[in-house]
């Protein structure tokens, strides 16, 4: 399954064509979550915000940040890290926590930007096609979001019988119900009769136009780095599901129990079913490609779920909570970064990153 150290799949992209994301690509987070500032000006008292914010009770906040910040890098790296050594090239536990945490200090403003030197590290240090590392990525992201569709599931459930949150109905029930269908039929067909043949398919794929000329050879290289976007999920068994699943779980758990205690703190009691759907949106929110830090979209998410739906308390209160609980997990994110970062870059620009710049310019 894993490929050689330094012996890059045949055909695949060379790391001078893993190029840096484009300015636009990197402006865009900067315009939507400014304009997600504008608005939140627009409709909440900033100053009273900060008011509220100067009296929060940190008590419980803070010790329940670091718990957060040190379990969310810790599964990050080994999730992440551990599909790499079964799919792609074996990796020692510090290198996995190195290549995912290094990249958290540049991800803090550049997400767009971090988000390509993972595969670039396995590239460089290990000869793994890009591809084949993206394909590892989103097969993770997959196991990532059954973690988090568990709790919501359970969460809706729960409403639906005691009615807590009456805005959460049968239509969520519905999403839940579509997601687990389209995520069980996937493991299904990978386990049938077809994985062989679909497989070998992939695998032939990677050499599509590789003795084609032209404009033909573009089209089909191309369309065989797309199909080897599939590679893990044709080789993953029911096995590394379940591995990822269940430890993905804990970054679920410590956003819910992170986050409850920043609610707690701006003075805010949301019922148990709101709180296990909204947290786990609100949290994988900072991630999105259209936030600069974790700011804009989970700000305006908690407003909606805990101000709109859940009618927990004002904008304010919510704004507060939500600008503590992204503000500590930014901060937590970058110093665990930090002390991998010399290291990382390193090894990964032996060139220097600001020459690796100049030539992806």
């Amino acid at each position: 399954m894993a490929l050689e150290p330094n012996s890059p799949a045949p055909g695949a992209p060379g790391p001078e064509q893993i190029k840096k994301p484009g300015l636009a690509n990197q402006l865009i987070p900067y315009i939507i979550t400014a304009a997600i500032f504008i608005y939140l000006y627009l409709t909440i008292d900033f100053k009273k915000m900060f008011q509220l914010l100067e009296t929060a009770n940190l008590a419980w906040f803070i010790p329940a940040t670091i718990l957060m910040t040190v379990t969310f890098a810790l599964v990050d790296s080994f999730s992440f890290g551990q599909a790499y050594s079964w799919f792609n090239a074996q990796l020692t536990a510090f290198e996995k926590i190195e290549m995912r945490t290094a990249p958290y200090v540049i991800q803090v403003t550049l997400a767009p930007l971090a988000e390509v030197l993972f595969p670039l590290y396995l590239w460089r240090r290990k000869g793994v096609s890009p591809a084949h590392a993206v394909s590892s990525s989103i097969w993770t992201v997959v196991n990532d979001f059954a973690s988090v569709f568990t709790a919501l599931t359970l969460a809706v459930i729960y409403n639906l019988e005691t009615g807590l949150v009456p805005a959460i109905g049968i239509p969520w029930l519905v999403v839940m119900i579509v997601f687990w269908v389209v995520y069980l039929g996937n493991l299904a067909f990978w386990h049938s009769g077809l994985q062989p043949k679909v497989a070998a398919w992939i695998e032939r794929s990677q050499q599509t136009g590789v003795t084609q000329q032209g404009f033909r050879r573009v089209v089909l290289l191309v369309a065989g780095t797309l199909i080897q976007l599939l590679r893990t999920f044709s080789i993953a068994r029911w096995y590394h599901y379940l591995a990822v699943y269940f430890i993905r779980l804990f970054i679920v758990v410590a956003a819910v129990i992170s986050n409850y205690a920043a609610l707690r703190a701006l003075g805010l009691h949301p019922p148990l079913p709101l709180v296990l759907i909204a947290i786990p949106i609100i949290f994988y929110a900072h991630f999105l490609p259209i936030n600069v830090g974790g700011y804009g979209g989970p700000q305006a998410l908690a407003i909606l779920f805990f101000a709109e739906i859940g009618k927990c308390g004002s904008k304010e209160q919510v704004a507060a909570y939500s600008f503590l609980w992204s503000t500590g997990f930014l901060v937590g994110r970058f110093l665990f970064g930090a002390v991998f970062i010399r290291g990382f870059m390193k090894k990964t620009f032996p060139e220097g990153f600001r020459n690796w710049r100049r030539q992806n310019q």
